[in-house]
């Protein structure tokens, strides 16, 4: 991706004083990606026609080997946190669209993945090999949290930086699913399960290639929210997995343990075939339980109320449970 490329999917981001100017724009990211005091020369204070010059040719080589010490991500990527959905949303789908990463992005991960490739453009700009990033630690294996019980003062996930902060350290964790994990297969269990409950509900088959056409706008939104959760799940499960000691196994303990709060719940027989209804009720369960079976359960805040229905859905795909509407299904 080059500077000219980013620039104008990151010009909507910015409030309407700074995106309605190339030039401004362009000082903005750069003001916002180092790390320069109040009192220093500033390399990016440049004259407008230069700026633009950057905005439409990208031809940043000069400015990206002055400010490569420089380089600080974190109020970048707060900016783009800071912008609207709508923003977020559209930036996301034009670097989707774009192929200018293979991450997962969308809004939630937009900021992290924006941000690095602007580092990279800078990188490559400034003809380094490796991308500077003071703000990251090296999640190695010998670097992994470990999270057992009385081993630390405190562990607590801080959302805004995206980070668990260990006795004050913090240690980052990638909030994107690499594309091969996030872009799963159209025919993950979780997803028939969901069209079993449509189908029932409205009397005709729905699936992945008719839902969006034919299934009413109320049905649509509910698959659209269980995906968010499914997807935050999935984010808990592959991003903790590269960062805590012992992941799959207090995992499995996690789910277990959310299975045995649910279980009841989800056999009610007063259900019948309202898989709708039987949903609903398990995931209004599972936010209701405290899940200390494993010691995921010493990380603070992290374990959100979305996380645990998505919980519900990758207990569907582990095969625990099997069918929303048919609860005796083989």
């Amino acid at each position: 991706m080059k500077f000219n490329e980013l620039a104008p999917l990151v010009r909507p981001c910015f409030s309407h004083n700074v995106a309605k100017s190339k030039a401004k724009t362009v000082k903005k990211m750069f003001e916002l990606i180092t790390n320069y005091g109040d009192d220093e020369e500033k390399p990016y204070d440049l004259a407008e026609v230069t700026l633009r010059n950057y905005f439409n040719n990208g031809k940043i080589d000069d400015l990206a080997s002055k400010v490569w010490n420089r380089l600080d991500r974190t109020e970048f990527e707060q900016a783009i946190k800071d912008a609207s959905d709508d923003a977020r949303t559209s930036l996301a789908t034009s670097i989707k669209n774009g192929r200018y990463t293979t991450k997962r992005v969308d809004r939630g991960t937009v900021a992290h993945v924006c941000a690095d490739l602007f580092m990279e453009i800078i990188g490559e700009a400034a003809g380094q090999t490796a991308i500077k990033n003071k703000k990251s630690f090296p999640m190695t294996r010998e670097s992994k949290i470990d999270i057992r019980t009385g081993q630390h003062q405190s562990i607590e996930y801080i959302k805004e930086k995206n980070v668990i902060r260990v006795d004050g350290v913090d240690y980052p964790i990638p909030p994107e699913l690499a594309d091969e994990e996030a872009n799963i297969t159209l025919e993950l269990p979780y997803k028939s399960a969901l069209y079993e409950i449509y189908t029932v509900k409205l009397g005709k088959k729905i699936n992945d290639q008719n839902l969006k056409h034919e299934a009413p706008r109320n049905i649509v939104n509910h698959f659209d929210r269980q995906q968010r959760d499914f997807n935050d799940a999935a984010w808990y499960e592959h991003s903790l997995r590269d960062t805590v000691v012992d992941f799959d196994k207090q995992f499995s303990l996690l789910k277990k343990d959310a299975y045995g709060g649910i279980e009841e719940t989800y056999y009610n027989d007063e259900y019948g075939k309202n898989g709708m209804k039987r949903l609903r009720e398990v995931q209004n369960k599972i936010i209701t339980i405290t899940l200390d079976l494993s010691n995921l359960k010493n990380i603070d805040n992290i374990l959100s109320n979305n996380i645990k229905k998505g919980l519900c859905h990758l207990m569907v795909n582990d095969k625990l449970i099997k069918s929303w509407v048919d609860i005796n299904e083989e």
